[in-house]
């Protein structure tokens, strides 16, 4: 090894260099000779109304339709490239005051095949459609786009990031179709007060209209055309000129809510919950400013129609990641995002703010004392008092995101036998934080952004101060594409800085992201004296697009002590993590294919004491064949390295080399009815095998009704799944751990029927059920060995001592009545968990943003300590449905007022 160069002093030249290159690069690349965006090839004057009405009913029968000029010939983009398209489509623009109207006219020699299925708002179907998107910033990287589907369904996005989509923004406008005998028509009524842009006598913006026709090859056609060799997409727009004497509109728009809920069980159906039961009022708020900026506000908000998550039994360290589903957090949630990951691994949930954490669980647990019987009622999740955010973009290029929001004190009550009950904090009150913003240059070209985010604890009068009482994160970040958009770099540096009690600090330290006890990591050290803790953590990606071929590479790092978890989301840190990523896109179709690509990655990880976690790569592909089926393919392998959270704060441990294979096959899903299936599965050196199979079935017998059923099938026989830590007679630690054997089953079963474009009636229901048996418990005997006999000792039954629910009790080493190991931690034993969730949704849109609610919830839980090993599927679903469930139903009216 060169001098200097140990293991600390070569991880701290490895993120000095990060550094560097950080700041340089992007004033290298700067300096250098750039090429603007082009200069668009296709571009419309809208027409100005005078005295004029348009009556949205979809057929373009409107003297003013008849009398202006129409736009055509569009290119496709899929599948053949460049060519014309198999159908002609036209369309018109004009405006008064108050409104922009777009009418289109889909020409089809077919008229009797024009496919249009009936769904809910916003949701995918293979029907045709028609799209209108405008880019009325004028960057080049926003657009806010509005779809119909030739049986009337809506659909609403935002572009941003040129290529980047927000498919949770909704905007209220008017829209219709009409079919005749030359094909289908349609017509947007979009209002400017929908829109972001700033006030000027004439206005210029950013166009285009495409169109989708699924039984011609998944056609895609396009007024404004770009090849899919090019880069971009809100970049490759058209003009739309001749807008005069508009103005940005600023509404207020109010919605105020009611809802009544009532909770029971299926033996006592009098008998309620007090957490369960209630009536709630409360309002969401939105305004528009002159200068491009909204507020969204929430006040006492309720998400009783959303979803719920679905079912797992996590067995691992670390915390799963869960998608929003909660309207109010997830349109717009893309301008408050703060990225530290990339790609669609493991690193690609890391962000400064994952908005889950607002209204999370209660994270404390009911006080019980010394008493034996007793019941519990504890909040599932924190009441959220009020939220809001302001977001926009400013005439400058300026995006600008703040976002606040505070939740209530929750407490768990416990009742006794003899009645008498008590209470005590499980959640503190807390408010949040968050202010993004992100500069444009160079037309789109060049961003330059920040964030920081606060999260402020009321801890006084809690026994809660083993919670972090504030935390606050802040980064930057930048983004750059030059050689005429060739290249991208991408880059992020974040802080963090967490401040409470002695004990709350000693948590941040021991807890399993990190484990600072670790005795073999001379870089990592515990603090118990410490109040607080900063890190940092940040990213630099390099990447090239041309022709048929994607080319990326970076680092990504995150330090020991970067703590972002009370707003955002980072399973581990202690990780410098590099990568290289070459991709190659076939779109030209051919007898075989109509699509596909081939990807190759390579990565290699470490921690900051620079400790080889890993090194690996893998070949995949993925594309669709001439018959319009979906494949996807791969192959994974990884040399093992070290493993620093296995033994739950002891030394690391070696891990084994391992290989991972998949397979996705699915039929048209144009089709009425459609399946697919894909499956999985891993082996390592250790013998540890694992098997997954997931097939689904998707069946429309209607083009209003919709029905798919998922079951989902997980096998695990693991050589080493973690016990517990025990202690011997002189307080040494030793690690247990044993085989286990895991089935797990869930299936997933969803039913649409949507009765019109405003009345829908969804049904969801997941059934779960696993079960893990351990067996063949092991200590750890050599932790830095590859060979399996040797890292580990067995431990024969008549070593072991077991409790009465099963579960590892001590180990005598000599077998002479005493216990020689007893368990210093939580033991790990044989379970079986059974699970019932259903979720069923009647939506109707009364008036256009006004909605009605009628829910029904159904849930049932059971756990044993004990499996047979058996997989009965069909017994367990027998008694899973006998279970005593828990049902809430629930009314909820809003109301939008447009002030």
């Amino acid at each position: 090894m060169v001098p200097g160069l140990e293991k600390g002093n070569s991880v701290k030249i490895k993120w000095n260099l990060i550094v560097i290159i950080w700041i340089f690069l992007p004033l290298i690349t700067l300096g250098s000779k750039q090429i603007k965006p082009s200069q668009p090839d296709r571009s419309v004057s809208a027409v100005r109304l005078t005295n004029t009405n348009i009556d949205i009913d979809g057929r373009l029968d409107d003297k003013i339709w008849i009398e202006i000029p129409r736009q055509s010939q569009f290119l496709q983009r899929n599948p053949d490239d460049g060519a014309a398209p198999s159908q002609q489509t036209e369309f018109a623009i004009c405006y008064d005051t108050d409104f922009l109207y777009i009418g289109v006219r889909a020409y089809d020699d077919q008229p009797d095949q024009i496919t249009g299925i009936l769904t809910r708002r916003d949701e995918s179907s293979p029907s045709d459609w028609v799209y209108v998107s405008l880019d009325s910033y004028n960057d080049h990287r926003t657009a806010f786009e509005f779809g119909l589907n030739a049986a009337g369904v809506k659909q609403d996005l935002r572009r941003f990031d040129d290529d980047s989509m927000d498919f949770d923004w909704d905007a209220v406008w008017e829209g219709a179709v009409s079919k005749d005998s030359e094909g289908w028509t349609a017509e947007f009524a979009i209002p400017f007060r929908e829109l972001r842009f700033n006030n000027a006598d004439e206005l210029t913006w950013g166009l285009n209209v495409y169109r989708e026709l699924p039984r011609h090859d998944n056609e895609l056609a396009i007024w404004s055309h770009w090849s899919r060799a090019e880069t971009g997409f809100v970049s490759n727009y058209g003009e739309l000129t001749g807008l005069k004497g508009i103005q940005a509109k600023n509404p207020l728009y109010i919605s105020p809510y009611i809802m009544a809920q009532r909770g029971m069980d299926d033996q006592n159906l009098t008998d309620f919950d007090d957490h369960e039961n209630s009536t709630n009022i409360g309002a969401d708020i939105r305004k528009s400013f002159a200068l491009g900026l909204t507020f969204s506000g929430t006040v006492n908000p309720d998400f009783g129609q959303v979803e719920a998550d679905p079912a797992e039994f996590n067995l691992t360290e670390f915390e799963s990641y869960f998608r929003e589903k909660r309207p109010f957090f997830m349109e717009g949630g893309n301008i408050l995002n703060f990225s530290l990951g990339f790609g669609d691994g493991d690193n690609s949930s890391n962000t400064l703010f994952y908005s889950r954490r607002i209204g999370r669980a209660p994270q404390g647990y009911a006080e019980t004392g010394d008493a034996e019987d007793y019941s519990i009622e504890t909040p599932e999740n924190t009441r959220i008092l009020a939220a809001g955010k302001l977001t926009g973009k400013l005439d400058n290029g300026l995006s600008i995101g703040v976002m606040s929001a505070a939740t209530a004190e929750e407490k768990a009550t416990v009742t006794y036998s003899d009645g008498t009950q008590s209470q005590n904090v499980v959640e503190p009150a807390t408010k949040y934080l968050l202010t993004r913003v992100q500069k444009d240059y160079r037309e789109g070209l060049t961003t330059l952004g920040g964030i920081f985010t606060a999260t402020l604890r009321s801890l006084d009068e809690t026994d809660m101060d083993w919670l972090r009482e504030k935390a606050f994160t802040g980064g930057l970040d930048f983004g750059h594409r030059f050689g005429n958009r060739e290249y991208d770099f991408t880059s992020s540096l974040a802080f963090s800085h967490v401040i409470g009690s002695e004990d709350a600090i000693l948590n941040t330290q021991l807890h399993p992201s990190r484990y600072f006890q670790r005795p073999d990591a001379p870089h990592l050290t515990v603090d118990s004296l410490a109040t607080s803790l900063s890190g940092y953590g940040g990213k630099i990606i390099l990447g090239r697009n041309w022709d048929h071929y994607s080319a990326y590479g970076g680092i990504l790092a995150t330090s020991p002590s970067l703590e972002v978890n009370d707003l955002g989301f980072m399973r581990a840190v202690d990780n410098i993590n590099e990568f290289f990523w070459l991709s190659y896109r076939e779109w030209e179709a051919s007898e075989i294919f109509l699509n596909y690509q081939i990807n190759f990655n390579q990565w290699v990880n470490w921690t900051f004491g620079g400790e080889m976690k890993s090194f690996g790569g893998n070949v995949n592909g993925n594309g669709t064949l001439a018959n319009n089926w979906q494949f996807s393919s791969g192959l994974n392998f990884n040399i093992g390295g070290i493993v620093p959270y296995h033994l739950h704060g002891g030394p690391s441990i070696q891990g084994p080399n391992n290989l991972n294979a998949w397979v996705f096959l699915g039929t048209d899903g144009r089709r009425e009815l459609s399946v697919s299936g894909n499956a999985s599965y891993f082996y390592n050196d250790d013998e540890v095998k694992s098997f997954n199979m997931s097939p689904s079935v998707n069946w429309r017998p209607r083009e209003n009704i919709s029905l798919a059923i998922g079951p989902d099938f997980n096998y695990l026989d693991d050589t080493w799944a973690w016990i517990t830590a025990m202690v011997d007679t002189t307080n040494d630690p030793h690690y247990i751990f044993s085989g286990l054997k895991l089935a797990q089953t869930s299936i997933t079963f969803r039913a649409d029927v949507t009765l019109s474009t405003a009345l829908s009636l969804q049904y969801y229901t997941q059934v779960f059920l696993t079960g893990g048996d351990f067996h063949d418990f092991v200590e750890v005997d050599d932790n830095t060995s590859k060979d399996f006999d040797e890292r580990f000792r067995s431990w024969p039954n008549q070593n072991l001592s077991f409790e009465e629910d099963g579960s590892l009790g001590g180990i005598d080493i000599d077998q002479d009545g005493i216990i020689d190991y007893e368990p210093d931690s939580y033991v790990y034993s044989d379970f079986n968990h059974k699970e019932l969730t259903s979720n069923m949704v009647l939506r109707w849109e009364y008036s256009t943003g006004s909605v009605m609610y009628l829910v029904w919830s159904r849930g049932a839980a059971a756990d044993e300590s004990f499996w047979s090993g058996d997989i009965d599927i069909g017994g367990d679903l027998r008694s899973l449905f006998d279970l005593n469930a828990n049902n809430i139903f629930l009314i909820k009216v809003n109301k939008l007022l447009n002030i």
